[in-house]
């Protein structure tokens, strides 16, 4: 078994590396903040790199949504809103944008993780308008491992959007430049 996982690692270790290298270039070095969400915010926020650098591209959509609702959830909790906090992740973006806690794009931004992600969470038929194989039709991708890993990069990229405009102590590097990470 040590065997097939050291094969295993050494055969994908450069797709991992590359892979690292975008969440480094997207959330820039390692660094402290404050999440409102509470330990499922923090759970998912660190499952969600692990995730993706693993190549589980599925969990980091449905990742990238934990983070975000419980995050927005977590707003609502401070504020005594519980019913809110109880209505769903279309329901916690609306009432967010609606009380200027987040901008219109990133509400859209949002809106996108979500129905990104219902294809996966929620089966339907043929062609349904939200379902699999539409989204393939759509996206124009389809291999559905290749629509998987866009969505994964694009999930990333709406979390940290989210954190760029929500987070009190996160900013992640939006520079471009390449981490030093001491692989090439």
């Amino acid at each position: 078994m040590r065997a097939e996982v050291v094969e295993s690692d050494d055969a994908t270790v450069e797709d991992r590396l590359g892979r690292y290298r975008f969440i480094r270039q997207e959330f820039g070095p390692p660094s402290q903040m404050l999440l409102i969400g509470g330990a499922p915010a923090m759970l998912a926020f660190h499952e969600l790199q692990r995730s993706f650098i693993g190549g589980n591209f599925l969990a980091t959509v449905l990742i990238a949504q934990v983070f975000v609702e419980h995050s927005l959830g977590g707003s609502f909790v401070l504020a005594g809103e519980d019913a809110i906090v109880d209505s769903g992740f279309a329901n916690l973006i609306e009432e967010s944008l609606q009380r200027g806690w987040i901008s219109p794009s990133l509400a859209a931004r949002l809106h996108a993780l979500r129905t990104m992600r219902n294809p996966y969470t929620h089966p339907k038929v043929g062609l349904h308008a939200r379902g699999h194989m539409a989204r393939m039709r759509d996206t124009e991708i389809w291999d559905p491992y290749d629509l998987a890993e866009a969505d994964a990069q694009e999930a990333v990229r709406i979390v940290v959007d989210w954190l760029r405009e929500c987070s009190q102590d996160e900013r992640p590097r939006d520079d471009g430049a390449e981490p030093s990470d001491g692989a090439s």
